[in-house]
């Protein structure tokens, strides 16, 4: 348009690039339309920054940054920090064209998206037709800056009433202004009211949402369906249709949207989260792994970074990891340390984050059955949990854990009887319970094999009836593995074989072999079973049983 006129004089902009030719072209394209109070940035830390200090009427920001921050991520920490007024304007500039990263712009709503290369004529009209927008809109934005939401829809109206030909874009911002004060109906008729002029795929999808909250998830679903089918890559029906899928119970379902939804636009970190979330409750650990690395890298640099993200990257990866000394078994096992080492170091001030990556240090170490380093990471735990002033029930129950898990049960024990003298309460208590119930396991297994040994040493020397009796107190735990109730019955034998034909021992042999059950052919103790249990039946019969 030739008679576009742009005048910036008075505007507070904020220019954002890595490359000093291309701030410094920019910046004299906004000198022309009349800018004077001009801003620049050389990455998304000092773009941030200058956000967090300053309110900017204008942002432009190229989306390739070099390392750290990219220009989405600007946008998405603008938006989550409330710092971008709804009066101002984020304009982002790229020279990418891959779908994802040009989906991932679009995803966080910038008022424009322009790509390289551009001439001042080009951005003077694309800034006229934002600035035009934006003064018919600036009272509904006020209204919303100023938290007074009901009265941005009430004036919304009034535009509309005024501007007719803004139907589609004020219909647009009135849907999520009702959407936001739970006012369903009302978001409902903008909706239509849109639908009824034009195709519209937003509008039809906002339809979609509000007769979800409204009930009808048959007509929510049908409408996003019918959506999919004539626009394919629209990345949020994907979204509710996964949302709406997880709320009738149908997770697996519900998981395919988000896998589809990644492949369309896999940089957001929220989405990545989401399906390894889902993924992660449906077992999927293959699935929740690489969506929990994606939002692990993509965090990397944004508001959304988490410690979470790590843990339960770690956790999925520890599915997936065995003992086999495989290249694939040794490169994950490697790539979920070097995560937790990532971890310790992006939040080293906080000691209960470090200690969570301990414990999931020790383990993974467990998952490849490395019990040194297992025990190691444990030693480490303990002493990173020494240095917590007040450490939670959460924390000491998952120590105590991690001290049985790495034969350390004279610790849990301890740890046990400390946390029961300070009291525990709710949930809490029923996994005390659950411990004390697995150390009351440890020690019957230990015991039984302390008198296991009692019994193979008696029998070795001879002293058979001392045998049976060490053997008849092993056996009496019911943690006794086959291999006591094995050596229980050779004793038996052997003695009514030297000393005498005892009816009493010959049926406790037999009471040992139904407890055994049965021993598959190919366990390493199964011709020691067979042979046992032809030797008892050759005794019963001599004996006349």
């Amino acid at each position: 348009m030739t008679d576009a006129t742009v005048n910036l004089q008075g505007q507070k902009i904020l220019i954002v690039d890595d490359l000093v030719e291309a701030r410094s072209a920019l910046k004299s394209m906004l000198t022309v339309l009349g800018a004077d109070d001009i801003y620049t940035a050389t990455d998304g830390r000092e773009a941030v920054e200058f956000i967090m200090e300053h309110d900017f009427d204008m942002v432009l920001s190229d989306y390739n940054l070099g390392k750290g921050k990219d220009g989405q991520q600007i946008l998405e920490e603008a938006r989550y920090t409330n710092r971008l007024r709804a009066t101002a304007t984020f304009v982002m500039i790229t020279g990418e064209n891959a779908v994802d990263r040009v989906m991932g712009a679009l995803e966080y709503d910038p008022d424009a998206y322009i790509t390289k290369p551009f001439t001042l004529s080009i951005l003077r009209e694309r800034l006229y037709r934002l600035r035009m927008l934006k003064n018919i809109l600036q009272p509904v934005n006020k209204a919303i800056d100023l938290g007074e939401i009901d009265w941005a829809i009430e004036l919304a109206d009034q535009v509309m009433k005024e501007h007719p030909r803004l139907l589609l874009p004020v219909s647009r911002l009135q849907g999520k202004l009702c959407m936001r004060q739970e006012r369903y109906e009302d978001a409902l008729e903008a909706y239509t009211r849109v639908l009824e002029t034009r195709p519209a795929s937003w509008a039809r999808l906002g339809q979609a949402v509000c007769f979800h909250f409204l009930g009808d998830t048959e007509q929510a679903l049908t409408l996003i369906r019918a959506t999919l089918l004539d626009h394919p890559l629209y990345v949020q029906c994907h979204d509710w249709l996964a949302k709406i899928l997880m709320g009738l119970g149908e997770n697996i379902e519900a998981q395919k949207e988000l896998e589809a939804a990644v492949q369309i636009s896999p940089r957001a970190v929220l989405r990545q989260l989401d399906l390894g979330q889902l993924a992660l409750s449906n077992e999927s650990f293959e699935v929740a792994q690489d969506a929990f690395e994606q939002a692990m890298r993509l965090a990397r640099y944004s508001c959304y970074k988490s410690s979470d993200t790590y843990k339960q990257f770690v956790e999925a990866a520890q599915h997936n990891l065995g003992a086999e000394q495989s290249k694939e078994n040794r490169l994950l096992c490697s790539k979920a340390l070097r995560a937790l080492d990532e971890m310790k170091q992006e939040f080293s001030g906080n000691m209960g984050v470090v200690f969570d990556a301990t414990i999931a240090e020790s383990k993974t170490y467990q998952a490849v059955e490395d019990d040194s380093k297992a025990r190691s990471s444990a030693d480490k735990a303990e002493g990173v949990l020494a240095r917590i002033k007040e450490p939670t029930d959460e924390q000491q129950l998952t120590m105590t854990e991690v001290y049985i898990d790495t034969g350390q049960s004279d610790k849990a024990a301890t740890m046990v009887q400390t946390m029961k003298d300070h009291g525990v309460t709710g949930d809490l208590l029923q996994r005390l319970g659950a411990i004390e119930h697995r150390l009351s396991n440890i020690n019957a297994r230990e015991k039984s094999a302390e008198l296991n040994e009692l019994g193979v040493a008696h029998y070795e020397k001879g002293e058979l009836r001392d045998a049976i009796a060490a053997f008849d107190q092993a056996t009496r735990y019911d943690e006794a593995g086959i291999s006591v109730l094995l050596n229980a019955i050779q004793a038996k034998v052997s003695y009514i074989e030297q000393e005498e034909l005892d009816v009493t021992q010959l049926k406790d042999c037999y009471r040992l072999l139904r407890r055994i059950g049965n021993v598959g052919r190919f366990d390493e103790r199964h011709d020691r079973y067979q042979r046992l249990k032809d030797t008892c039946e050759r005794l019963r019969r001599s004996a006349g049983l």
